[in-house]
């Protein structure tokens, strides 16, 4: 075979799974920046630091100590620095790239161009905040008792059956 059109055979090839191609990549680039906007993103910053800012404040009353008063900002500035939404965009859109087709990827941005799209992609930060706080106050609830259902009764902090690998061999 002629050296360009191996290198057109090539080019034309899919890439193997998990090895995303540069128009995959750039679909999945322009698909995070519609699901999730600056904006959204560091609502979902402030949210994330404000937990992070009372877990540590109820830390920091329990062992006597005091916070500045510009501790939450401060909190927030770090959170920001920790995850920047570029950083964020890259992250995510490797991530949509190996799993998801040229056509799928496609499909995706056409539908977040649409009303509804854009209202999923608003909504959608409040939805699941809303769906883990629920899930965080019901697993203290349930846990214990979906533990003894299956044979894990933790009173004192031991099971009632080993969790050793060969348990019941």
């Amino acid at each position: 075979m002629h050296a360009p059109i191996l290198a057109l055979a090539l080019a034309a090839a899919p890439a193997a799974p998990g090895t995303p191609t540069d128009q995959q990549k750039k679909l999945a680039v322009e698909l995070v920046q519609l699901i999730q906007t600056k904006e959204a993103y560091r609502d979902s910053l402030v949210m994330m630091s404000q937990q992070i800012s009372a877990a540590l404040a109820a830390q920091a009353r329990a062992q006597g100590g005091s916070l500045p008063a510009d501790f939450a900002d401060r909190v927030l500035r770090a959170t920001m620095e920790v995850a920047p939404y570029d950083e964020m965009v890259t992250w995510s859109a490797d991530v949509y790239a190996q799993r998801f087709t040229v056509p799928e990827l496609k499909d995706m941005i056409a539908f977040y161009r649409t009303p509804t799209g854009r209202k999923v992609a608003r909504l959608l930060p409040e939805i699941m905040g809303e769906v883990g706080k629920k899930v965080g106050q019901l697993l203290p609830e349930r846990m214990p008792e979906a533990l003894r259902h299956q044979g894990l009764d933790t009173q004192g902090g031991r099971p009632r059956q080993s969790l050793s690998p060969d348990a019941g061999s």
